[in-house]
Order: C-alpha cells, then structure tokens, then sequence
C-alpha cells in the first residue's frame, strides 16, 4: 500500500528565502521591457482543444470588523446647559476590503512586480501588480475561471500563467476538467489563453520558466511545453518515456535546461512514496543542451532510493545549481551543489529541514548566496527563511516575528528580495514583504484587497 507523502509547498508555488552577507549587489535580474504592440490572443494548439469553462463561484467577501467609536472623556467644570445641537448625521461605514491570500511573488526590478493569490472567499485567481516596489498596488483576476495559477514574466510587459479551470466542489475540495496557459503584453492588467487542454487531473502542480521575452518553458505535472514564439505556438518538450517524472525544471538560458524528479516503474503519483525503499524508483537529474529537443539523464547526479523526493533544483547559470532531496520517513535533507553542469555533485548541508516545516523552493541569486523559505504546511511547528552566504555550507534562520511561515521567495540580488509568509495576526491572509539588507529587517508591502 503507498504510504501518503506530506506535500511539500509550492509557488507556485511553493517553493519558500535565506540571509545574505555583506556581498556587494548583484545585478538586478531581467532586462527592462522596451513598449511592446499587444499581440493578438494566439489560438489553442490544435491538439487537445479543451472545453469552455465551467462556472466559478461568485465573490463573498470575507468582513472585518470596523474600529471602534471614540468615546469623550470631559475633565473639569460641567458645561453649563445650552441648546443642544441637531445631531449630525453618522456616516456609514466602509465595508472592509477582502482579506488577501497569496501564494507566489516575482519582481523583474525594484520597482515592477506582482503577487498571485485570492481575495476573500473569492476562490478565482488573481494577479496585483505594482509599479513602485509595493508601495501602491492594482489588481485584476486572471479570468477564464482560473485557479491556483502559476506565473512567470519574462520582464515588465510580457509574462505567462497556467493553472486549472472548470472546477467544481466534489467533497470539500475542488475538482478541475481544464488546464490553461495564458499570456500577458501589458504587465499582467489583461491575460488571453493561448493553449488549453481537457484534463482531469488538472491542479495547481505547474512551473513557469521564462528565459526571454518570446521563450518560456511551462512544466505542467510530469509534461513540459515550450514556445519560442510569444506563445503563438506551443511544443512538446516533454523528457522521453513514461516512468519519467520531473518534478522540477532550472533553464539558466534559451538552450541549457535541468529537471530533477524520479524514474522507475514503481514510481507512484507525485505526492506519495513507494511502498518499500526496494521499489524500482530512484531520484534522477536531466540535463538538456539544445532546449528540450533532447534530454540526458546525468550520470552522476544524486540516485537515491525513492523515499528521496526533489524538492527543488536551482541553476544560476549554465555551470552552477543545486539540488535539494528531502525524505518524508526521517525528515531527513540533503542539498547537493554543482560546479560543472551536473557533470559531478558535492553534499553540501543536511541540517535544512525536509518536512513539517516545508522547504518551499531553492532561490539562490549567485554560486554563494541564497534563501529557502520554510512553510509549515499543517503545522505545528514554525517555519521561516534560511539564508546562506557560503554556497549552502552553513544557513541562519532569519529572525522576525512575521517569518513565522514563509510560502514563497523572489530575491533580485544577495541583499533585494521579497517574500510571501502567512500573517500570523491572520492565519488565513498573507504579508508580502520587501529587503534591502538581505532580510535584517522587512517593510510590509502587502497588497490590499481589490
């Protein structure tokens, strides 16, 4: 019998952030966006047309409550009796906005970036975008019926999201028949589907890997799409073979691509173990050259049992990356680093926890510095940001109140960044919020509701 895998969080998203030292700044991450003419909604791929959406519940906004009336303490001699006046008519109050729930970040600068989560009870997508790094905030929905989206901007104007639609409730949880990719050429104000396909199985386990304007990659469970073209057109990149299953994807540029995952005829569905640590399961590592059009399993990356899970793998360039295995029995970690191309792999740390908390992803900005968000999922435990300055060798857990369960982390360089974590004021709703320092000290930027 397979035993159940606790689910490690998303960023999608996942994946989760880490101090950094006193290294200079890095390079802001992703060119600036020249105006760009909106292109047209590029047509679904003719194989697998899906059908329309089905209908999505309305929005209730969840109610706080409004401060209280002031109250007027006089002090001294008592007013002597004068006319009272008409009483003034009290104004209503203002109902209060939606409380925010988001699940991913990403910034293209300083300035231009979004959040990705849902408002209130409202269960459909939702995309604000900011300008000025979080200080104002506008919003828009997705659309489509979409939720549970994933996105990837390429840079200020052009971007793409996926995630399931036609859905409906089926035993307290959400039942979807559609996936979707969309595209943005204004910055996330408008989406149009491009490519959709009938699935039943459709979820919230999607990765978007823009690598330029026109070029994404869009891992969509164990399948992998690519587009050159805008999105115009979508193919199949997909690794060869049906006991392939990647679970995550790295493309440090156009060409040089990573997915790490497992293979084996044993390999049950993502999300839960073999039932023995003799199944035909292992951990794998592929590598691509010529952008996806062939993949090669790397020799001498990590080939532990199947009990070992890929929570994430994170290439810089097309030299360095890193691997993190976690194993769900014995809480057990180990992050593996790379300076070859994944020719050979080195142990780095073991002390990162692998469940409960929850290593979301791996953002690492530079071969030394990078950030782990720690989600705690069902709890009770605390989660947090690990950050490392020496390659993973060693990590400190970030000390700040409001880390007490980090869910996503988007840093542009060792010391800029910005994280999602779980307002522990309000378990439902979210903080999205910003670095300078490398996570000494955090500003609330936190969007509000639309």
């Amino acid at each position: 019998m397979l035993r159940k895998y606790a689910r490690i969080a998303l960023i999608a998203l996942s994946l989760t952030a880490l101090p950094t030292a006193g290294t200079a700044l890095a390079a802001e991450r992703g060119p600036e966006a020249a105006p760009s003419q909106s292109p047209s909604p590029a047509p679904a791929p003719s194989a697998s047309p899906g059908p329309s959406s089905g209908t999505s519940p309305g929005t209730n906004p969840g109610r706080t409550p409004g401060s209280p009336p002031g109250h007027d303490h006089s002090h001294g001699h008592r007013p002597s009796p004068s006319p009272s006046p008409s009483p003034s008519p009290t104004a209503s109050p203002s109902p209060a906005k939606p409380s925010v729930k988001l699940t991913q970040t990403q910034f293209v600068d300083a300035n231009k970036g979004w959040a990705v989560g849902t408002a209130g009870d409202d269960p459909l997508a939702r995309v604000w975008r900011t300008t000025d790094g979080g200080s104002r905030w506008a919003s828009s929905p997705i659309g489509e019926g979409v939720r549970n989206a994933t996105i990837g901007m390429a840079n200020a104007d052009h971007g793409w999201a996926a995630g399931p639609s036609g859905c409906s409730e089926s035993a307290g949880s959400a039942v979807c028949s559609k996936l979707n990719i969309l595209h943005t050429h204004d910055g996330g104000k408008s989406w149009f589907v491009q490519w959709s396909k009938d699935d039943p199985k459709a979820n919230a386990d999607n990765q978007i890997e823009p690598v330029s304007e026109g070029t994404a990659y869009v891992r969509t469970r164990s399948a992998i799409w690519k587009t050159t073209d805008l999105g115009q057109n979508w193919t199949d990149v997909s690794i060869p073979g049906a006991e392939a299953s990647p679970y995550r994807i790295s493309f440090p540029d156009e060409a040089t691509g990573y997915a790490a995952g497992r293979l084996g005829s044993a390999c049950p569905e993502k999300g839960l173990v073999p039932a023995s640590e003799s199944a035909d399961c292992q951990v794998a590592v592929w590598k691509t050259k010529d952008g996806g059009g062939s993949w090669k399993r790397l020799a001498h990356a990590p080939r532990k049992s199947g009990e070992w899970y890929p929570a994430d793998v994170k290439f810089v360039d097309k030299n360095n990356g890193y691997l993190l295995l976690v194993n769900p029995d014995t809480h057990a970690s180990i992050l593996y680093a790379t300076s070859n191309g994944g020719v050979g792999w080195k142990v780095r740390n073991t002390k990162i926890p692998g469940i409960r908390p929850y290593p979301v992803k791996l953002d690492f900005v530079d071969p030394r510095v990078g950030y782990v968000p720690l989600s705690v999922g069902a709890g009770p435990v605390d989660g947090g940001l690990l950050r490392t300055i020496n390659g993973g060798t060693t990590f400190t857990k970030l000390q700040d109140p409001r880390l007490v369960s980090v869910e996503d982390a988007d840093f542009l360089t060792a010391r800029r960044g910005y994280i999602v974590a779980m307002n522990p004021q309000q378990p439902g709703s979210s903080l999205l919020l910003a670095t300078n320092d490398g996570g000494d000290k955090w500003t609330d930027r936190t969007p509000p509701g639309p």
